[in-house]
């Protein structure tokens, strides 16, 4: 099991941020960016049980979770800071403030389960002048084939006030992404004296079944709704992809000490940020983009047992 102690992101694919802004009403320059809203550290974890069975044969279940994964953004003015228009000239509480924030929050959870087709090549230890020639080494491949699930639940929202202290959300979507598909992938191991060297790499095809819903925007001068909750659903290809490396040392003949770094991509997902809509048209809010990438990045240490 490894606890994953770095949850980085990295997202591709917008438009130079103008999805998601925050205009200065005066020079009409982007006070806050969608590249503004990065993750920097999350907590997590990876588990992993299952067995080598005989003439070759295993199954394995794993769990990846990253959570708390928390990015904000601020911007003061002098009554002069407004929503992307043109949805800031149809609802007065979206413009002329002195404060805004946008905030961004994620979710990942994922599970997996394979079978194993296992080759083990052991190099037997002998006289010899080479010290490496003089210790047992063992080298692993396990080739894997199975399935893959990945739930990615965002949340992004936009406040406005006449103070940082006295902010009034004004816009807050949030959404849902789940990856099923089938599984290839290998991992290799070699284990010699007191340490061991393991990598893998996993991808997954997958189909992505995309969901994303808006609060009503309520103005907030008037008490007018402008905009009522709506949402939308769409299905799309999508992809998972897990990659990694990690040292182990070996405290016992069951028990290791695991440290290393791992990335995650997925394809196909719906980001909170980009879902925001400042058009005033009749469909506003109710668009989804879904071809957007995850990439997370993340150093780990935990623990192994072996037997």
């Amino acid at each position: 099991m490894d606890a994953a102690g770095d949850g980085s992101r990295r997202r591709h694919g917008l438009p130079g941020g103008s999805r998601l802004r925050r205009l200065d009403g005066d020079t009409l320059a982007t006070a806050i960016g969608t590249p503004d809203l990065q993750f920097p550290t999350a907590p997590g974890i990876r588990a992993l049980y299952g067995q080598h069975g005989p003439d070759g044969l295993g199954w394995e279940f794993g769990y990846l979770g990253v959570y708390g994964m928390f990015a904000d953004a601020a911007a003061v003015g002098n009554a002069n800071l407004e929503i992307a228009p043109p949805l800031s000239s149809a609802v007065a509480g979206l413009r002329g403030a002195s404060a805004a924030r946008a905030t961004y929050a994620s979710v990942l959870n994922s599970a997996e389960a394979n079978v194993l087709l296992t080759e083990r090549c052991c190099h037997r230890p002998r006289l010899s002048g080479y010290a490496a020639e003089c210790h047992r080494c063992v080298f692993t491949v396990d080739w894997l084939a199975g399935f893959r699930w990945a739930g990615l639940d965002e949340q992004a929202g936009l406040a406005f006030g006449d103070s940082p202290a006295a902010l009034v959300t004004g816009y807050a979507v949030r959404t849902s992404s789940n990856l099923f598909g089938g599984q290839l992938g290998v991992r290799g191991r070699a284990d010699w004296q007191a340490w061991a060297v393991e990598g893998w790499a996993k991808a997954a095809l997958a189909g992505s079944v995309l969901a994303q819903s808006q609060d009503p925007i309520v103005d907030s001068i008037t008490g007018d709704v402008y905009r009522s909750a709506r949402g939308s659903r769409t299905d799309t290809p999508g992809g998972i992809f897990d990659v990694g490396a990690t040292l182990v040392y070996r405290l016992s003949d069951t028990w290791g000490l695991r440290f290393g770094y791992s990335m995650l991509w997925l394809t196909g997902v719906a980001l909170a940020p980009d879902q925001f809509d400042f058009a005033a048209d009749t469909r506003a809010g109710a668009r989804l983009d879904g071809n957007q990438t995850l990439w997370l990045g993340g150093a780990n240490l935990g623990l192994e047992a072996r037997w």
